[in-house]
């Protein structure tokens, strides 16, 4: 069976995020907001502020958390968006705010806030998120619709704020790489992507690595499909509406991803198989000897790209 195959086509992936952008509102505000101060060990620039949380309601009413880290200096400034790796930790980038840009880390379905790991609706007992494989055989209510809902929803609340610039800058580490690709393909028409760096991201190629006897993280939805033919082929179907190859003919804007050689969870040749189709301003890096997991050398690699094109 040919996988790729049963993908949707670029027109109807097209169709289906415009339906989804149709469906959340274009004035969005924060309905609880609350500071927290950088607590010592937390990081290195200890002047900088954790920052401000702020809650949201998706569009199915469910809250979750953004961690909002403003430059505090006078002026315009850049925006980075980060989203989350699958673990659903919430990152901070206090270098990034001390040289003068503004940080929307963003964590939809309300998985991880100011309290820690939350929301036990999209979870497994044992807090695997569900978010891959949730009503895969319903598109229009896919896990992951509503996930990048979430974040689409915090990006139209950040375009509103003073002091930003007209650009964004995308980024993030597995879950959060991929999804940082595909977040600015569906906004790629609404004329703020500036860039986009993605670390060995995950939600890419799914075709490639199904046949495979060893799948990776891959493996979260793949022993979760069904096994009736129809079925299987609906729920994969709708995998393409979230794999980074497909949405690849969109992505133009520059685009750096990285690589690790002996990553086993996201492999190097599915992110090769990505670098091959863009269609822009392009770079992959692959790290020698490196298992996956949030590269050591990604943050100044992707501040270099931000600094050249956002």
């Amino acid at each position: 069976m040919n996988f790729r195959e049963i993908y949707p086509s670029l027109d109807e992936v097209e169709s289906y995020w415009r339906e989804a952008l149709s469906e959340t509102p274009r004035d969005v505000e924060p309905f609880e907001r609350f500071e927290r101060s950088l607590q010592p060990g937390e990081a290195s620039d200890r002047h900088v502020g954790l920052g401000v949380w702020l809650r949201f309601r998706g569009v199915d009413g469910s809250p979750f958390w953004c961690l909002w880290q403003g430059c505090p200096r006078p002026g315009v400034h850049k925006a980075l968006v980060h989203l989350p790796g699958y673990g659903t930790e919430t990152s901070v980038h206090p270098s990034l705010v001390h040289r003068g840009y503004h940080v929307l880390h963003i964590n939809p379905r309300g998985y991880c806030g100011p309290d820690g790991f939350g929301n036990l609706e999209w979870r497994e007992q044992d807090g695997t998120a569900t978010v891959l494989y949730r009503k895969m055989g319903k598109p229009e209510e896919y896990g992951y619709r509503l996930w990048f809902q979430d974040a689409v929803l915090a990006l139209r609340w950040l375009r509103h704020q003073p002091g930003i610039d007209d650009r964004f800058g995308f980024f993030g580490s597995s879950q959060g790489g991929g999804a940082a690709l595909i977040l600015a393909s569906i906004l790629a028409g609404e004329g703020f992507v500036g860039s986009v760096a993605a670390d060995v991201p995950f939600l890419t190629n799914f075709p490639m690595v199904y046949p495979r006897k060893s799948k990776g993280a891959y493996e979260i939805v793949f022993s979760r499909l069904p096994k009736e033919e129809k079925q299987f082929q609906r729920c994969f179907r709708t995998l393409g509406f979230i794999d980074t190859v497909v949405h690849a003919p969109r992505m133009r804007y520059p685009v750096l991803l990285t690589a690790c050689e002996r990553d086993e969870a996201c492999p190097s040749d599915t992110i090769h198989s990505l670098y091959g189709m863009l269609p822009d301003t392009r770079c992959i890096v692959e790290f020698h000897g490196q298992a996956h997991g949030y590269t050591p050398n990604f943050p100044s690699l992707a501040e270099t790209w931000f600094n050249l094109y956002v």
